[in-house]
């Protein structure tokens, strides 16, 4: 456009100063009119182009501005995202912490509610055994008031062994020797310790026979043996005859084999001959509860 400019100013001298005719000269007028419109127009078309490329140059700045904003944002966006991310990280380890420091927290609280059940139970067997020890006692000291009499008299002794509560007469009190049937004497015994057993309906008594080392052997007694059970099982029935539950009362025979005293002299003898009144302990204590308490504590150990 610029060049056209340079020719149209140099070409005008030349129309002005040539010999023209009038309507050569009215021509050239028109053309240059026209030209000059067209410069006109292009110089606005170049002033436009001109504040369109100022436009967007501006446009452009400001677009290159905000892409270095966003930009920006974004690494501050991401810088974020990998502290929240870290963060997260954190708190994952220390959830995964927490739910372990539960898991043994709950253990634990599971043993020590099991420590304070067996506890509990242990204290019930306690004192279970405390009063079952307490009665036995009680008894014990009414066998001996009741039957004072005939422990004064040598008739008898009361003890109290291995935890149970043992009435001990001596054979001659009972039977004559070698014999299983009961003298009058040992009627008279009998009846009186039977007016004491049957008042305890709620406690066992058994009846154990003794004897010495001396061997018999007769056609009724091959052996101490059958002579000792023989002898216990006539205690049995008098006794169940006499007043005492025959559920209450069992025999048993142990021959020579529980010696209290040495066989080798007379007198030791003499005291291994003997029939036992045992009062049994409370079994259902002994046999379900205690069990239990000692493997308890075995487990603790």
């Amino acid at each position: 456009m610029k060049r056209q400019l340079i020719i149209f100013t140099t070409f005008i001298p030349i129309l002005l100063s040539g010999c023209v005719s009038s309507g050569k000269h009215d021509m050239a007028l028109a053309e240059i009119d026209s030209m000059r419109l067209s410069l006109d127009s292009a110089q606005d078309e170049i002033n436009r182009n001109h504040q369109t490329i100022v436009q967007t140059e501006i446009e452009l700045a400001n677009a290159r501005k905000k892409i270095v904003n966003a930009q920006e944002e974004i690494d501050l966006n991401q810088q974020q995202i990998k502290a929240t991310e870290l963060e997260l990280e954190t708190t994952r380890n220390t959830v995964s912490a927490t739910q372990d420091d539960i898991a043994r927290l709950e253990a634990k609280r599971t043993s020590l509610q099991k420590d304070l059940s067996d506890s509990r139970a242990q204290m019930t067997t306690l004192q279970n055994i405390e009063a079952e020890t307490k009665r036995r006692n009680e008894i014990y000291a009414q066998f001996v008031n009741r039957l004072k009499t005939m422990i004064d008299g040598g008739q008898l002794t009361v003890s109290i062994e291995q935890g149970r509560i043992a009435i001990n007469l001596p054979n001659n009190v009972l039977f004559s020797s070698g014999s299983a049937n009961l003298n009058s004497k040992g009627n008279e015994a009998l009846t009186q310790i039977a007016a004491v057993l049957s008042q305890f309906s709620d406690r066992r008594f058994q009846i154990e026979g003794h004897t010495d080392n001396n061997p018999i052997k007769s056609a009724r007694f091959p052996s101490n043996w059958e002579l000792s059970t023989s002898r216990a099982l006539s205690v049995v029935h008098l006794l169940s005859g006499l007043g005492v539950s025959s559920e209450n009362i069992s025999a048993a025979g142990f021959g020579e084999f529980q010696p209290r005293a040495s066989n080798d002299n007379e007198e030791g003898r003499q005291l291994n001959r003997r029939i036992e009144i045992i009062m049994q302990p409370n079994l259902e204590i002994l046999s379900s509860e205690l069990p239990d308490m000692v493997s308890s504590l075995d487990d603790t150990d």
